[in-house]
């Protein structure tokens, strides 16, 4: 199997070929293809991070190719990470373009691709998460498309869970669908602990959810007061408060406190990325929540949408659409519209 990562050079990218080469999940002819632009300079980081992976990992040159530009993408697996950074508390213009920069360089690599025939699996860790998704379910079947928005979410979610309990986020089980942005809906139904019984673990989210319902506007009143107490406060103020949050505030307000602190996020990118590629790489199917073009399979949504779903090297086989509480499904809908809205925003017909 071959894995193109475009944008090789980036934190993202970097953060995520270590993982796979520390773990030595690369088999006998498997390739990691390094993709960078095709600048003077970018020949020289590429081989400069060759070099220095070939330094401290055990796996033979033939292994590590560089390629340059979107001729030069041909793996069977694409990870896009390309484009700017940003920060959770960009507005107005400075945040537009940003996107609109990001999913330029997409269809760059988007057109290439589909000129030359291709049709390989896509894993998109770029921002903006969903649009992306979208941009290239217009190239290539919406089976070979997938984000890891929900995913990372849902890490995210167990991680918090797992801190305020005092327990590892080995023994958490919980899922986040919907959006990689305000309209997430993190499923409380979904919880489950190690060791816990139903009548204990409903007890436990209760006192977890600290009041906090499912609104008609999901996360997004939640998200708009979080900004304006950033607004307001300096991040060290905001921290004195942060524990007496709701953990579904925590789930999104702790990135942007990351960024506000000058620490970008690629680790987490990175790690939800491993988990989907480990499970290829052995041959397996990956279980888990992706964003996926849907067309009425998770509760009759048809937007892109994190919903939980089985992913092979030959794309998705199916879409899980498992039971939610009353109050869960209601609040579906809403997500999927303020997705819906976004999308005609940053991708007009």
């Amino acid at each position: 199997m071959k894995v193109s990562i475009i944008e090789a050079g980036g934190n993202v990218a970097k953060s995520l070929v270590s993982m796979i080469l520390a773990q030595r999940l690369m088999a006998s002819g498997d390739v990691l293809q390094l993709v960078e632009e095709r600048e003077p300079r970018s020949f020289h980081v590429l081989e400069a991070l060759r070099s220095d992976l070939l330094d401290s990992v055990g796996v033979g040159a033939e292994q590590l190719e560089l390629a340059f530009g979107p001729e030069g993408v041909d793996g069977d697996v694409v990870v896009v990470t390309l484009g700017i950074a940003y920060s959770l508390g960009l507005k107005g213009d400075d945040k537009k373009a940003i996107y609109s920069f990001n999913l330029d360089q997409v269809l760059k690599y988007a057109r290439s691709i589909k000129a030359r025939g291709m049709e390989p699996l896509f894993v998109v860790a770029s921002e903006p998460m969903e649009a992306t998704v979208e941009l290239l379910t217009r190239y290539f079947p919406r089976q070979k498309v997938v984000g890891i928005g929900s995913l990372l979410d849902s890490l995210r979610f167990r991680k918090e869970i797992a801190l305020t309990l005092g327990i590892p986020r080995s023994h958490v089980h919980a899922m986040v669908v919907g959006e990689h942005g305000p309209c997430m809906v993190p499923l409380w139904s979904s919880v489950r602990i190690l060791g816990m019984s139903k009548e204990d673990t409903r007890e436990t989210i209760n006192r977890l959810r600290k009041g906090w319902h499912y609104s008609s506007s999901c996360l997004v009143e939640a998200w708009g007061d979080v900004m304006d107490l950033v607004s307001r406060k300096s991040p060290a103020e905001i921290s004195k408060v942060f524990n007496e949050l709701p953990i579904c505030v925590k789930l999104f307000m702790r990135p942007w406190l990351a960024y506000q602190m000058g620490v970008d996020s690629f680790f987490g990118p990175a790690g939800a990325v491993f988990r989907l590629l480990a499970a290829l790489l052995r041959g397996e199917p990956f279980f888990g929540p992706l964003q996926a073009k849907l067309e009425g399979e998770f509760y009759g949504i048809d937007t892109v949408f994190g919903v939980p779903l089985v992913l092979t090297i030959n794309g998705i086989l199916g879409m899980m659409e498992i039971p939610l509480w009353e109050e869960e499904r209601v609040v579906l809908e809403v997500a999927s519209e303020g997705i819906r809205r976004r999308l005609k925003e940053l991708l007009p017909e």
